[in-house]
Parts: structure tokens; C-alpha cells; sequence
């Protein structure tokens, strides 16, 4: 972790030593991976938006994106459930929509952020 510049690990344990804890701080350049940047619509930050949610709208106020290229920017390496879950939530909370709502599964299928 030195060669690469990390910061050190740290170590914590109970008293009678039965569990450990080891946390490995993220190196500072890879901080921004999946992380929102900058201001997101107001309204996401009032219903307490977890980092993952801000980001998928910061990437959708580019334009519509797939799924899978969603996933990609976030760095994630596969559409896990949480992910998955998480694109649901947004949807059924107002915040992005299909850009085929018709035909959720239509091949060429995107979410775009929704229209007011």
C-alpha cells in the first residue's frame, strides 16, 4: 500500500481479541469512483439520496443510458440486485422513468431522468 501511496491500514480488536477489524482506506484518486459530483437536483438531497442514487442522476442529467452502461460508469462490474433494486426505487419514487414505458424489457431500453 506504501508503493501506491495509500494511506496506512488500521486495526482495531476487542479487548479479549474476538473479532478483528481491518479498514483499508481508499486511496485519494480513487475517491470520485461512483461518487456524485457536484450538486444534484435539490429535491434528491431532501429525501436523503444514498451516494449510488446521487450518481445514477448526475450520469442521467447527460441524457438517457442503458442499464448496463449505467453500471459501467459506475464502475460496478456486473447489474447486481442492489443495483437493480436501487434503478427500481428511483423509479417508483419520481426521480427517473423508462424512455420506453410501454415495454419495460423493449431491447433498446434506457432511463432518462423524469420529465416535470
Amino acid at each position: 500500500m506504501n508503493r501506491k501511496g495509500s494511506p496506512e491500514p488500521k486495526f482495531e480488536t476487542d479487548d479479549e481479541r474476538n473479532y478483528f477489524l481491518a479498514v483499508l482506506p481508499v486511496h485519494q484518486d480513487k475517491k470520485t469512483r461512483g461518487e456524485a459530483k457536484g450538486e444534484v437536483r435539490g429535491e434528491a438531497d431532501k429525501k436523503g439520496l444514498n451516494d449510488t442514487e446521487k450518481s445514477i442522476l448526475k450520469y442521467l442529467e447527460q441524457g438517457p443510458i442503458s442499464a448496463e452502461e449505467l453500471a459501467n460508469v459506475l464502475g460496478l462490474k456486473s447489474r447486481s440486485g442492489f443495483f437493480t433494486r436501487t434503478l427500481k426505487s428511483l423509479i417508483k419514487h419520481g426521480f427517473i422513468e423508462y424512455e420506453y414505458p410501454e415495454t419495460p424489457r423493449h431491447p433498446d431500453q434506457k432511463y432518462e431522468l423524469k420529465k416535470s
